[in-house]
């Protein structure tokens, strides 16, 4: 096109044509510049599909690493509500008005009551998309907002958990390891599989018994002691909190893949 525009100019020149010399010339640059606006436009429609498919797929990871944090969190719920039973249980074993008396149910019900189970959210997909800058893919304001606070209330969330963690391992145990026989805590614990084992290549190891200790053991000693009823009103107070606190993230959770699956379903 432009090898034919060269020889045209050069024959109205020869010809001494200067207006359709003019003519052509401008038609030509309008036609140049036709031509960049549509590479412009094509590039520019690229790259905005490219964005879209990226958008989607940055989405649906994003939702799937939500609905496993949420899986997690109702697991941890469950936990937490079945040690919140068990601590209820002996503060009627310390008010005497419990059915469970013996040693053995003491144990059962301490080694639910003692364990703490913390909420470990997968962060990977929303942490690449922000250290990324990634998250200016996603274009609803309102999702946005809810991923740019997600980090902030997770870090709230936590820190209850780690003073429940740190109030439960530095006096409800060391309480517990004076003044009643923690070996028969723990082996009830891998007897009933109160905690199962991170490590699964080898769980036969970590749900291996120890055996319950020959030495008598006096549940008396906890049942007539203020100090363990004042031990498990703060542990019924602080599970019954986290496991409040655990519900707002749930909710939480459920609005930002509410709002993704809008998103992917009009993108």
């Amino acid at each position: 096109m432009i090898s034919f525009f060269r020889k045209l100019r050069q024959k109205l020149i020869a010809d001494n044509k200067f207006s359709k010399y003019l003519f052509y010339v401008i038609s030509e640059v309008i036609i140049v510049i036709l031509g960049i606006l549509m590479a412009l436009q094509v590039d520019k429609w690229n790259t905005e599909q490219e964005n879209k498919e990226e958008a989607h797929l940055f989405l649906t990871r994003l939702k799937n690493e939500f609905l496993v944090n949420r899986e997690q969190m109702v697991d941890k719920i469950m936990m937490r509500q079945k040690a919140l039973s068990a601590a209820r249980e002996l503060i009627r074993f310390a008010d005497g008005t419990s059915e469970y008396k013996q040693s053995e149910q003491v144990d059962s019900l301490l080694a639910l009551a003692l364990p703490v189970y913390t909420f470990d959210p997968s962060l990977g997909v929303l942490n690449q998309l922000t250290s990324t800058d990634k998250l200016t893919l996603i274009k609803n304001e309102a999702l946005n907002n809810k991923l740019s606070s997600w980090n902030s209330m997770i870090e709230d969330f936590k820190e209850d958990e780690n003073m429940y963690n740190a109030y439960n391992h530095n006096f409800f145990r060391p309480f517990l390891y004076k003044q009643y026989n923690s070996r028969n805590i723990i082996n009830s614990r891998i007897r009933n599989k109160v905690i199962n084992p991170i490590l699964l290549s080898s769980p036969e190891e970590v749900n291996r018994e120890i055996g319950f200790s020959n030495k008598p053991v006096d549940v008396s000693v906890l049942q007539q002691s203020v100090e363990f009823e004042n031990y498990l009103a703060f542990v019924i107070s602080w599970i019954s909190l986290i496991n409040t606190q655990s519900e707002g993230v749930l909710n939480y959770i459920d609005s930002v893949v509410e709002i993704i699956d809008d998103e992917l379903i009009h993108k």
